[in-house]
């Protein structure tokens, strides 16, 4: 007798490979109310694998933290003490990261000529933060743009720029704290072996795993501004490597204030900027190996525009583990600004041009400054909706869009999906299934009714009362194997 069971989405391993990766997107949410809040370029992390988004006050120079609760978002807090401002911009603001419970914010404070670089921490999951903590050790000049990552301690790696007293000689520095942010060690400047100057309105990054330290910078050798990494493989102990990641010798003679963004994976990097070295705007995708030294492997260009000549690409972030990668951009295509995400399952960021999915599917208008945390299958976003001036989150599943699987030469379709209530599987012959199991995103257990319509055919009900979202169908084969499908419901 067959069996419908509930468990946990850990009890079975997957051995079915899908046909087709692409993007199962959960409703839309916005994050906070923009007119309160401010929707400034919006940064995001997660704190137990819930959303925690960042998000800035243009004029006010307030900035929040609001945190995802599963089905909604909480309260926004505020971390910023009251009399001071921090500088923002759409291209440059405050920045977010986190590791477990513990959350750093880190920001440049106002006025830009003389404010220094400061953070904030959390050690509850960014339900309530510490007063500011001193992070630049710089006072002979400016300094602005920071941006930090999170070791795998919890520790935060801080990097910004800074200037000569008189202005000028701009260059890239890091500071990393090893107490978890309550204190930072003196900056060291990773941009001493680049020709020219670190580019002065262009953000750099800093990525950090294991033993290594990659700073990612905007570089300009007599106004060639191509994207360039400084990489210590010794925990940040020195900076041994510097190496033009991309070589499209872009020149410009104006700032273009958008910087680099990228993601450790084992011994490579993977790296995305925006530039108009090869005539507009567009997004690539760099790869370069990191044993021994930044070794530049491939440089590939995402899938452009389609609709006019005059479309752009701009402002990508990545995210990625094991084999996936995931990359989100702002797209401007017959007059709307979209936020595009692309998705590759195989270790090869080439592939990464072949697929597009719209995050913004139920906006039109323009969307803009995306992120992107990829996380145990799931793909997190975050955006500006400039329309309805919010900052907007949504939530996908890298999944089999295509509804289609091979298993043992027998083709596996579920139909419709998305559905409303009602699915149909075609192809599973009911002689060889032990079990089938049903959960939702959270692993949670669910009910629904099953029955076989003939040998081949099984049909599920969710009721009327189940909530929209993704849904995982394991089934247990008699011989004790596994096999997953993914069905979204309305």
């Amino acid at each position: 007798m067959k069996r419908l069971i509930f468990t946990s989405l850990m009890a079975f391993a997957p051995i079915a490979m899908f046909a087709q990766q692409g993007i199962i997107w959960e409703p839309a949410m916005t994050v906070a109310d923009g007119a309160t809040f401010g929707n400034v370029r919006p940064r995001l992390s997660l704190v137990n694998d819930l959303p925690i988004v960042m998000i800035g006050k243009s004029g006010d120079g307030e900035v929040f933290v609001v945190k995802g609760n599963g089905s909604g978002f909480n309260a926004p807090v505020g971390v910023v003490p009251n009399g001071m401002q921090t500088y923002m911009a759409n291209w440059t603001a405050p920045d977010i990261a986190s590791n477990g419970n513990n959350v750093v914010v880190v920001f440049k404070a106002q006025p830009i000529s003389t404010g220094n670089i400061y953070s904030v921490r959390s050690t509850d999951g960014g339900v309530t933060f510490s007063d500011t903590i001193r992070v630049d050790d710089y006072d002979q000049g400016e300094t602005w743009m920071p941006a930090l990552d999170m070791d795998e301690n919890g520790n935060p790696h801080v990097t910004y720029m800074i200037f000569d007293p008189t202005g000028g000689n701009e260059r890239i520095v890091i500071t990393s704290s090893t107490d978890g942010g309550a204190t930072y060690q003196p900056q060291q400047v990773v941009t001493a072996s680049s020709p020219g100057v670190a580019c002065d309105c262009c953000p750099p990054e800093v990525l950090v795993k294991g033993q290594y330290q990659l700073s990612l910078f905007r570089n300009n050798e007599t106004n060639v501004r191509d994207t360039w990494g400084s990489l210590s493989t010794d925990n940040g102990t020195s900076f041994t490597s510097t190496e033009n990641l991309d070589n499209l010798t872009w020149v410009i003679n104006a700032c273009p204030a958008i910087g680099p963004h990228g993601v450790i994976i084992g011994d490579s990097a993977y790296v995305v900027s925006a530039s108009r070295g090869e005539g507009s705007y567009r997004v690539y995708v760099s790869t370069t190996g990191l044993s021994g030294g930044l070794n530049l492997s491939s440089v590939q260009m995402m899938d452009e525009p389609t609709s006019t000549a005059g479309d752009t690409q701009n402002y990508p972030r990545i995210s990625g583990s094991g084999d996936t990668l995931v990359v989100v951009w702002e797209e401007k295509n017959a007059g709307n600004t979209d936020i595009l995400c692309s998705v590759t399952t195989d270790g090869n960021s080439q592939t990464l041009a072949s697929f597009k999915s719209k995050v913004n599917s139920d906006q039109t208008g323009i969307q803009a400054k995306p992120d992107v945390v990829y996380k145990n299958g799931f793909v997190h976003v975050v955006y500006q909706d400039l329309d309805a001036g919010n900052v907007v989150y949504r939530k996908g599943i890298i999944a089999d869009v295509t509804g289609i699987n091979e298993l043992n030469g027998a083709v596996i379709e579920i139909y419709p999906n998305p559905t409303t209530q009602l699915i149909s599987i075609n192809g599973v012959d009911e002689e060889f299934i032990e079990a089938v199991t049903v959960i939702d995103a959270l692993g949670k257990e669910v009910v629904v009714t099953s029955s076989w319509i003939s040998s081949n055919e099984l049909q599920l009900d969710f009721g009327s009362k189940v909530q929209g979202g993704i849904y995982f169908i394991q089934f247990e084969l008699i011989n004790g194997s596994t096999f997953s499908k993914t069905v979204s419901v309305k």
